[in-house]
């Protein structure tokens, strides 16, 4: 799943910072990630999708 955060405990600051997360079958939490561009801060992750084979992730996504 993916979104967006304005959690400092999770993100390194309050604003604004888009977030992927996967969770397993049973509820378990796999993985996360934050996203921040020195320049623009990726605020928010509309949609995602994952290849078919599993290699691969694409993101939509909304930069400030």
């Amino acid at each position: 799943m993916a979104g967006n955060t304005t959690s400092i405990n999770f993100a390194p600051a309050a604003n604004d910072h888009a977030f992927v997360v996967a969770i397993d079958l049973y509820g378990n939490w796999q993985w996360g990630k934050f996203f921040y561009n020195v320049s623009y801060a990726i605020s928010d992750v509309s949609g995602c999708k994952l290849s078919s084979d599993g290699s691969s992730l694409s993101l939509f996504a909304m930069a400030n």
